[in-house]
């Protein structure tokens, strides 16, 4: 068996401090990301002196990684094995955070649609469960013993792709 490689053994390490930090403040720091989003929304989009698709690409965008980090807590809540292990894929717990990102996803977008200088896009809310699903992907990719670097780096590009194509969506609409 080969040794992992720089980007499996950091995203592992990220994850297992996931994992380790209590529950209450696992609770806390998702909380606080769920805010962030709030705040963001709370702030009229700023509009470039010349509007032009791939600023309507970049701001549909910026959904992704905002999405993906809720995801990601939301998994170190939810996705938690006992004794510690790294999580296995169970489709109750999975269901279960895509189902929180979504609920998430619709009640940002029901905020922003009230204002001003911003709407409502159910195209966003796909951005945002897209990335929670490339997220949980990766963790439970994370979980093969197995796992080579290639591998991994093929299907973080391979998400980064989805989350585009899903922006690009929303763009184009």
């Amino acid at each position: 068996m080969s040794r992992p490689g720089r980007t499996t053994r950091g995203l592992r390490a990220a994850g297992r401090f996931l994992l380790w930090v209590p529950w209450p403040l696992a609770l806390l720091l998702a909380g606080a990301w769920a805010l962030l989003i709030w705040d963001l929304s709370s702030h009229s989009a700023p509009i470039p002196v010349h509007p032009s698709l791939f600023w309507e690409l970049l701001s549909n965008l910026a959904h992704a990684p905002l999405f993906g980090i809720l995801t990601l807590l939301l998994a170190a809540l939810v996705l938690r094995e006992r004794g510690g292990g790294w999580p296995r894929p169970r489709r109750a717990r999975a269901a279960l955070v895509l189902a929180g990102v979504l609920v998430y996803g619709l009640l940002d977008e029901w905020h922003q649609s009230r204002i001003r200088g911003r709407d409502a896009s159910l195209l966003d809310v796909l951005t945002d469960v897209v990335s929670g699903a490339v997220v949980l992907w990766i963790v439970f990719t994370l979980a093969d013993a197995e796992l080579r670097e290639r591998q991994l780096l093929a299907r973080l590009g391979a998400g980064v792709l989805l989350c585009c194509a899903s922006a690009a969506l929303a763009s184009l609409t």
